[in-house]
């Protein structure tokens, strides 16, 4: 029992350690993107930080609740009308929250910052993210390679 637990433990630690490299590789990577006033930051990053966390637990919520539901009821093939349904509109409403989020930052944003900064966040938002899904498929492959002992 105690292994179990501490092996749930350790993941989770990992996890959320994981997350916060992330974060903070974010963080640095809008920082050197955006090149901020001092004024400017004071002002952007407390609203971008709700605006980031708001977002990333619609994503969880999103990509684990929901797809969670479909797998504990066997699979898409499994669920019945009605819980396709229910499947259907947990989607629909985060997907509306997801856009109100969104929308309300961007509402606020040209308070805080000029509008070509604006676009240069929404680049370096794109850029960062292509960023981190090649290094995630490039740790994947490293992975696969130690796993078969190719290394």
């Amino acid at each position: 029992m105690f292994l179990i637990l501490g092996s749930f433990f350790t993941q989770a630690q990992t996890r959320k350690g994981n997350a916060e490299k992330i974060r903070a590789f974010k963080v640095a990577f809008l920082t050197e993107k955006l090149n901020l006033t001092e004024e400017e930051a004071q002002d952007f990053w407390p609203l971008y930080n709700v605006y980031d966390k708001k977002m990333m637990q619609l994503h969880r919520e999103e990509r684990y609740s929901i797809k969670k539901k479909i797998k504990d009821s066997g699979g898409l093939d499994s669920l019945s009308e009605k819980e396709s349904r229910l499947v259907f509109d947990k989607i629909k409403s985060v997907t509306k929250l997801q856009y109100e989020t969104k929308n309300d930052f961007y509402n606020k944003l040209p308070k805080v910052l000029p509008y070509k900064k604006i676009l240069q966040l929404e680049i370096a938002e794109y850029e960062f993210h292509r960023k981190l899904i090649r290094k995630l498929k490039g740790d994947r492959k490293e992975y696969q390679k130690i796993k078969k002992g190719t290394n």
